[in-house]
């Protein structure tokens, strides 16, 4: 429902433009030429609804990312498309308070990730994938330190990771790639605690 959702608003946004690009024509056509822009050059588009407020914007940052960015009727942003100056693309996703709660992206190394924040904006989920092919979850405590991970290494090796409050790694469970379950405690030092086989 909510790619449909964007799907149409994507659609709005285009004609938009087109009919914008259309009205600023400097010269009619010629007799029996049809009446079509080739191309059509602005730093910045703004949407607006029928009461004049902004409610999206396609344009470029300082930096020269390109963006498009969608507000809700009391004008914060709920959504922003961009590129990042190293050619990573990533969406954010928005609350009501104008906080990132969802951001999706591909870094420069083709990597992609889904990074998921709480109301204050401290991370409290990552989802990726490593340029090696190897799938990994992190989950983060209300201070935004890493308390657990789970991940499966290129070779297939599956692991859980269990952190302390200060992230530092306390339990270790595996399965090596020839199927031996390995377990491991460790104190508040690192030191081994318990192990198994």
């Amino acid at each position: 429902m909510m790619g449909l959702f964007w799907r149409i608003w994507a659609v709005f946004l285009v004609l938009s433009i087109l009919w914008l690009g259309a009205c600023i024509k400097s010269s009619p056509p010629a007799e029996g030429q049809p009446d079509v822009l080739e191309t059509v050059s602005a730093k910045e588009f703004r949407l607006v609804d029928n009461d004049g407020n902004t409610r999206g914007e396609f344009g470029v940052d300082p930096d020269g990312s390109p963006d498009l960015c969608f507000t809700d009727a009391q004008g914060e942003i709920r959504a922003m498309l961009t590129v990042l100056p190293d050619g990573s693309p990533a969406l954010g996703l928005h609350d009501a308070q104008g906080n990132v709660r969802v951001i999706l992206g591909v870094s420069p190394d083709g990597s992609p990730r889904l990074d998921l924040s709480d109301a204050q904006g401290k991370p409290c989920a990552v989802l990726a994938v490593l340029a090696d092919g190897s799938p990994g979850l992190g989950l983060s405590d209300a201070q935004g330190e890493p308390r657990a991970g789970l991940a499966v290494l290129a070779d297939g090796t599956p692991g859980l990771s269990l952190m302390d409050a200060q992230g530092e790694p306390r339990a270790a469970l595996g399965v090596l790639p020839d199927g031996t379950p390995v377990l491991g405690l460790m104190d508040a030092e690192g030191r081994s605690l318990f192990s198994a086989p």
